[in-house]
């Protein structure tokens, strides 16, 4: 006797065609639906509360780089100001000096007009000497 076909699970009934206007389901979306804002922080919140030892730490650090840049940003502030006070220092004594200097440069003018060697002075910030042991002294008067 013949035995009748065998029929398996792993074979599969054609597809038949579906009849023209009949309604048909739409097939799933192949791709990852769109995530919006809602959805990434809900998914940020759920690691956060599974991982809170990572979330601790990530606030820490976070937590330490805005202190950094906050006091970074002071010590250059306050070294500005540094800076700026030690400018205004330093120009005060130069004015000083200037002073001191004008000063000196009067006495020695004078100094110079009263012992009447105005011309020795000239003479040697032009790099010469002038001979005066042959030159008469007008300053000096003859006794007799």
């Amino acid at each position: 006797m013949t035995e009748p076909a065998r029929s398996t699970a792993a074979e599969v009934a054609p597809v038949m065609p579906k009849p023209p206007g009949s309604k048909t389901r739409a097939a799933a979306p192949t791709h990852a639906p769109a995530r919006t804002a809602a959805g990434i922080g809900r998914r940020a919140w759920d690691q956060f509360t599974d991982n809170p030892l990572q979330a601790l730490f990530a606030t820490a650090i976070v937590a330490l780089l805005i202190f950094n840049f906050t006091i970074t940003n002071t010590r250059i502030d306050d070294t500005n100001d540094r800076i700026t006070r030690l400018e205004e220092k330093m120009d005060t004594r130069f004015a000083a000096l200037e002073e001191d200097v004008a000063e000196i440069n009067l006495k020695l003018t004078a100094l110079i007009a009263a012992l009447n060697r105005t011309d020795e002075v000239d003479a040697a910030l032009e790099g010469r000497l002038i001979d005066r042991t042959h030159v008469p002294d007008p300053t000096d008067v003859p006794s007799g």
